[in-house]
């Protein structure tokens, strides 16, 4: 039997993961949410909707009281299935990590008849230089049978600074995000939508906006491009209100001010196409990464990139998907968006999109499926396995 457990970890990573196990063979139970439940039903994958409502806005009591019980309902469901291969891909709470870290990887391990651990990030964002963060992280390695890890400098690093024995890595890449829905809408109409004129140059920023990710640097470095006839459109929700205040800040003095469009929201899967159709090229003007979901996502609508030289970048984008900035500020960024609007064409979207299929999920699960157990119909579980009732019919919150 394989178990899943995501722990609420980005969905669209979780569902394309488990489609991508679920097409080379591996029947498994993925351990659910409220975001991920019925998108894991539709595609056929048995799961059990453990961790219930993800909603940031619930009260710290209700939020607390629904952890609680999603830690006991998980330890009981593997402990009646003790001896299955379990995979963590999510990440642990640094508000509990001493808990989740040290503790539930643990029970993990003891549970487990092969316990695999994906480590997305070496250590949590901006948190790369504390010391405690460092010597928990050192213990959490040395737990599970088999780490997963996205880049060869996060497998370098943990061999050199964590003491992770090579044997016990496995170098794996993202897959390609195949969640958001790809359809016949064209540039023109995608910029309609948006309000953009056809002939303008358009530089995209998309996600979830914080300070790690060089909001800021981009800002400074487009306000001093001489570039008239091109626009930046910003795309996605602050994480930080401080950070929020800044940007704001920064965008009133601008003298391109008219030229920048700020879409302050959440933007779903359905709405996404939209803009990275409408855009020239995806901005990633990074202070500190390891790997980004977005160089996985670019690329499903043909996107070229630009990027700052940190973490695994480099190593993603190479010299086929966009350009590695030459110096990781405002400066640097201005001196690759002139040069890419200089030379319109050398990055063509349809040569993008053919190398995105190498990335597709099925393809990148290929190599992982043996360190699963072999499929056995009589183990498939289904909601309820395990002594866990499933609230509402399907393993859903009511």
């Amino acid at each position: 039997m394989n178990i899943l457990i995501t722990g609420g970890f980005e969905a669209n990573f979780s569902v394309g993961f488990a489609r991508g196990l679920a097409a080379n063979g591996v029947e498994l139970c993925v351990i659910s949410c409220d975001e991920t439940a019925a998108r894991l039903t539709a595609a056929g994958i048995p799961n059990l909707n453990l961790r219930g409502s993800l909603e940031p806005n619930r009260p710290p009591w209700i939020k607390v009281g629904n952890l609680v019980r999603y830690y006991v309902r998980l330890l009981w469901f593997l402990f009646r299935h003790r001896g299955a291969t379990v995979h963590f891909a999510g990440i642990f709470r640094r508000e509990w990590i001493v808990w989740e870290g040290l503790v539930l990887n643990r029970c993990f391990r003891l549970l487990a008849g092969r316990y695999l651990y994906t480590v997305h990030n070496v250590l949590p964002h901006s948190r790369e230089h504390s010391r405690g963060m460092r010597w928990i992280y050192r213990r959490i390695y040395q737990v599970p049978h088999r780490l997963l890890v996205h880049t060869g400098r996060a497998r370098q690093q943990l061999i050199e600074e964590f003491g992770v024995p090579a044997g016990r890595i496995q170098l794996t890449s993202l897959g390609l995000n195949e969640e958001m829905p790809l359809t016949r809408l064209s540039c023109a109409e995608a910029r309609q939508r948006l309000g953009l004129a056809p002939a303008e140059q358009v530089i995209l920023f998309f996600g979830k906006i914080d300070e790690y990710k060089g909001l800021d640097l981009l800002l400074a470095a487009f306000d001093g491009l001489s570039l008239p006839a091109t626009r930046l459109v910003i795309a996605g929700t602050f994480r930080n209100p401080a950070y929020r205040t800044r940007i704001l800040s920064l965008l009133e003095p601008m003298s391109r001010r008219p030229a920048v469009l700020l879409f302050e929201r959440f933007i779903p899967n359905a709405e996404a196409e939209v803009f990275f159709k409408a855009g020239d090229v995806l901005c990633l003007p990074y202070r500190n990464i390891y790997q980004s979901g977005l160089v996985f996502l670019g690329p499903r609508f043909g996107i070229p990139m630009i990027t700052t030289d940190v973490g695994a970048l480099r190593e993603f984008v190479g010299q086929d998907l966009g350009l590695v900035t030459r110096t990781n500020d405002a400066a640097g960024l201005a001196e690759a968006l002139t040069a890419f609007f200089s030379a319109p064409g050398r990055f063509p979207r349809d040569a993008i999109l053919e190398r995105a299929q190498k990335l597709r999920w099925p393809n990148v699960c290929r190599e992982l499926a043996p360190l699963y157990t072999p499929a056995r119909p009589a183990e498939c579980p289904h909601p309820g396995w395990g002594g866990v009732k499933p609230r509402g019919g399907d393993g859903s919150s009511p």
